[in-house]
């Protein structure tokens, strides 16, 4: 016996003759889909904020000279940072664990190598304040602090000691890492904007410090230039080099000859510079360090990249004595290490064996065990515990290597930028504990410059947004790729001058590098969402770029936001 009242029911449609709009299906529904913007982990974890998923999409639409634009909003050195930072973006990329991270640092330098674009030309300059502001010392952290400055309409001194601009980035940092060609081309687009030079002017020395009294507010962000040495005997012998000096000596075209083989005591990134540099000047190259490759803290692809070119490793020996060897070269002998429990910064602690010895010659040593900040120009009521710390003077503002953070190319930007920021509260009369939570980025200490001048404007201020995790992400819709692999210029080619050793990506690696982002917690404009509505409630204008959604008409059925690929739409309950 057939159940059903009507034995063909499963045929019949119902058929409406006029519009179904007057059915307003949407108020039956308890929740409907909304816009939930989240700041991607890259972003959270640069220093300076940069907005990643931004860039990356702007690449992506072939719209590079506004790639560039996004990038200086938070960071006026986009060629010097995709050559020489340490990229924390790229270890907490989400696609890391999906497959491999994005290829953020050579898209950043990709970004900036095939543009031209002034500053001048797209960041707009606040009205001039009237205020003056004094920046002491032009390395990465200065510069950036004055650059910041200028844009926020003030008028700003910039004092270098040297006869040239760039501290650590221009005499630090070999040419075949960094082509001083782009760091001039950076510096220049800074120094475009309305900032006043004055190189070859020492603080302390060559003015009183009490001189900078005149300023409205004042930045110090000297540089670490005093070379640490081993405090051993023999250090003075000839053939011995200081790790800063050396490099300074290369930037500066002087020639410099060394024996057949050189040693390098140290494992951070100078000591990595001055060995790769002393295989250019044809010498043979041994790096010592007294703990292990594990806590060596030079980046890691320099080290990889010292392997590849050459550079011999010696590990857990801690230089003790150095004396004449034989020929005229020099005797180091070297204390055996073990390594023990971990010490207060998190590395196993360096314990001399009792009685282990091992003695290793060579023609010349570099010593590059680290470098300290000349602060003997500066009032001692400024030093604390080494720094620049309290102070009496409330417009005394510090950064880049005087102040207690790590000492990084990007950690001076970001340095740089938060001083500037804190200057123009100060000189506004703002509180800068309110300000500073409203900008920041994530929970790792970066602030957004894009979100300040918002504020400044006037514009409405939205709560600071959570961090997308890769649990977030819906993987569905991505395909599985690999990074597209950074060219190397020929080895043998390579050490045969300092020209630069990693090449720039082809336009078309940019662009498949650029389209593997996630946007993590960003709108890409995918139209999953419109795709997917069942009820067809979603529209989309092409052109603004903009969503809207029929409330009236939605169900609530969540669709959309389970198909959005980067967890942007989320339903909420209505109440």
């Amino acid at each position: 016996m057939n159940p059903h009242p009507y034995p063909f029911s499963e045929l019949l449609i119902p058929i409406s003759y006029e519009s179904t709009a007057v059915f307003e299906t949407g108020k039956w529904s308890f929740q409907k889909p909304d816009t939930k913007l989240m700041i991607a982990p890259c972003q959270e974890a640069c220093p300076t904020g940069t907005n990643v998923p931004e860039f990356l999409f702007l690449l992506n639409e072939r719209r590079e000279d506004e790639a560039l634009f996004s990038i200086l909003r938070e960071n006026p050195f986009p060629g010097v940072c995709g050559r020489a930072c340490f990229h924390p973006c790229e270890n907490n990329c989400n696609r890391a664990q999906y497959d491999e991270s994005v290829s953020i640092q050579a898209l950043e330098r990709y970004v900036s190598d095939c543009t031209s674009i002034q500053v001048e030309k797209i960041l707009p300059i606040s009205c001039e304040s009237g205020k003056q502001v004094a920046v002491v010392g032009a390395g990465p952290s200065g510069l950036s602090c004055a650059y910041f400055l200028s844009i926020l309409g003030h008028r700003v001194t910039l004092f270098e000691a040297k006869a040239e601009p760039g501290g650590v980035l221009r005499w630090g940092i070999p040419e075949y890492r960094l082509p001083k060609s782009i760091l001039k081309r950076e510096i220049r687009r800074i120094l475009s904007l309305p900032i006043e030079v004055k190189t070859g002017m020492a603080i302390g020395k060559d003015i009183p410090f009490e001189e900078l009294n005149r300023f409205d507010a004042v930045y110090l962000s000297p540089g670490a230039t005093l070379n640490l040495s081993l405090g051993i005997e023999g250090e003075a012998m000839k053939g011995v080099w200081k790790g800063g000096e050396f490099l300074e000596r290369i930037n500066s075209k002087e020639k410099i000859r060394l024996g057949r083989e050189t040693m390098v005591i140290g494992g951070g990134n100078t000591a990595m510079d001055v060995a790769r540099s002393a295989l250019r000047l044809g010498s043979k190259v041994t790096i010592v360090y007294r703990r292990t490759r594990d806590e060596m803290p030079a980046i890691q692809d320099e080290i990889h990249e010292a392997e590849e070119e050459g550079v011999r490793f010696e590990f857990l020996l801690q230089p003790v004595k150095i004396r004449p060897g034989k020929k005229g070269r020099l005797a180091v002998t070297f204390q055996c290490i073990r390594l023990g429990e971990l010490d207060a910064g998190g590395r196993p602690k360096a314990i001399p064996i009792k009685g282990k010895y091992l003695t290793l010659e060579s023609d010349d040593l570099i010593v590059a065990v680290g470098e300290q900040v000349d602060l003997s120009w500066v009032p001692k009521s400024f030093i604390q515990n080494d720094l620049i710390g309290l102070n009496p003077s409330p417009k005394v503002f510090a950064g880049g290597d005087a102040v207690d953070q790590p000492r990084t190319i990007v950690n001076a930007i970001a340095a740089g930028k938060r001083g500037a920021i804190s200057i123009d509260l100060f000189l506004r009369g703002d509180s800068d504990e309110t300000i500073l939570s409203k900008i920041r980025v994530g929970n790792k200490g970066s602030l957004s410059m894009a979100s300040y001048l918002s504020i400044r404007e006037g514009e409405i201020w939205s709560e600071p947004k959570g961090v997308a995790t890769y649990q977030q992400i819906n993987p569905l819709y991505f395909k599985p790729s690999k990074r597209a692999k950074i060219r190397r210029r020929n080895r043998v080619k390579a050490l045969k001058s300092f020209s630069e050793v990693n090449m720039r990506f082809r336009a078309e690696e940019a662009l498949f590098s650029a389209s593997r982002c996630f946007s993590c917690g960003t709108c890409n404009y995918c139209y999953n969402c419109y795709f997917f509505c069942p009820e067809g409630v979603v529209s989309l204008d092409p052109f603004s770029r903009t969503r809207t959604v029929d409330f009236d008409h939605c169900k609530g059925c969540g669709t959309c936001a389970k198909a959005c690929p980067r967890a942007v739409v989320e339903m909420r309950v209505i109440l």
